[in-house]
């Protein structure tokens, strides 16, 4: 694929509206575009959901956000979101614009930006007919690789094809701030427990029962933890910790707030999620219950430690779906995961 880098890029959009996670993940080929490009506009088109995060990002000059409610309210609140948000788009003029996220919506505000240059998979690589909203496509060798490390590929057609290094992560003082006092207060626990997904990944949550036989595990080796929470996830959480006497329940927190909580403990210990991504990019090394899912997809990226568990100690070659998704992380044992977080401790 020939390179462009001549291209016009005073203004370039970057185009990933969600999952967290995936944002998160972007984020490292952020920085490698404002490190090319140091005079250049950066806009990002974003969910409201993940834009708290992104919000004063250095690397950021604008923010374009989607409504999630207007999204999930029927098919004409969200084509008229997705009109307003594409004239929006337009307004700004931007000269290339690069889809992290490769689905149809995304692919059709690509468009509605008037981008000369719109970067995206290829029609083998990318889903939902994306490729018909983009004129410069990459190819995926390889389907499971490493998110931050497919996101980067994206860049390729701007003539940057360096790995990652710096992650990009940021974090809000005021976040920050808030975040250490609760770490504090807590006593400094060593374990940030995560049991959540999101709803669309249900079958990726462990058992309550097991979640409760790590953390008495742990507190009986003389590690305190801490279960973290999201949305709809307080009960599993509350349940947890109101039988034990080693783990702190964290309070509610804002998202922000959350990830600064995440990167001050010793050892992240939970599902495959966008916590997960919140600790390992702040440098907390990890041990994963990964499930169905290959491995190598959301590892974190050396030199975090990280330790990834499926059941039978197995890595699927693929992404499993329904009952065997389920199967693949029920059949996680609790004293492995118990034995993989004191080896990383130690």
């Amino acid at each position: 694929m020939a390179s462009i880098a001549a291209a016009p890029t005073s203004r370039i959009l970057v185009v990933r509206l969600g999952a967290i996670g995936d944002c998160l993940r972007v984020l490292p080929s952020l920085v490698l575009l404002r490190r090319a490009f140091p005079r250049a506009e950066i806009g990002w088109a974003v969910g409201d959901l993940a834009e708290p995060l992104l919000r004063g990002h250095p690397a950021i000059d604008r923010l374009h956000v989607l409504g999630r409610a207007e999204m999930k309210a029927g098919w004409v609140p969200a084509a008229a979101e997705l009109r307003r948000l594409g004239r929006e788009l337009a307004a700004a003029h931007y000269d290339v614009a690069i889809d992290f996220h490769t689905r149809l919506k995304s692919g059709v505000l690509v468009r509605a930006s008037r981008a000369p240059l719109r970067i995206g998979l290829d029609r083998r690589s990318g889903t939902e007919a994306n490729f018909l909203f983009t004129n410069r496509h990459v190819t995926l060798d390889d389907r499971y690789e490493n998110r931050v490390l497919r996101f980067a590929r994206l860049l390729a057609p701007l003539g940057l094809d360096e790995a990652p290094g710096d992650l990009g992560l940021w974090i809000d003082p005021v976040a920050a701030a808030a975040a250490r006092q609760i770490y504090d207060a807590a006593g400094r626990p060593a374990v940030a427990i995560f049991t959540g997904t999101s709803s669309r990944r249900v079958s990726d949550r462990w058992p309550a029962p097991n979640w409760l036989e790590v953390v008495e595990g742990l507190g009986h080796a003389g590690v305190a933890s801490m279960v973290v929470w999201g949305p709809g996830e307080m009960d599993t959480a509350a349940s947890i910790t109101a039988t034990s006497r080693f783990c702190r329940l964290a309070p509610p927190t804002t998202l922000p707030e959350m990830m600064a909580l995440l990167g001050l403990f010793r050892i992240y210990v939970g599902s495959n999620t966008a916590a997960l991504h919140m600790a390992w990019m702040q440098g907390v090394p990890s041990v994963v219950l990964c499930g169905g899912r290959p491995h190598r997809t959301d590892r974190p990226l050396a030199p975090v430690p990280s330790l990834m568990l499926s059941a039978g100690g197995a890595e699927p070659s693929r992404k499993l779906h329904g009952e065997a998704a389920r199967r693949a992380i029920e059949g996680v044992e609790a004293a492995e995961v118990l034995a993989a977080t004191l080896k990383l401790l130690a």
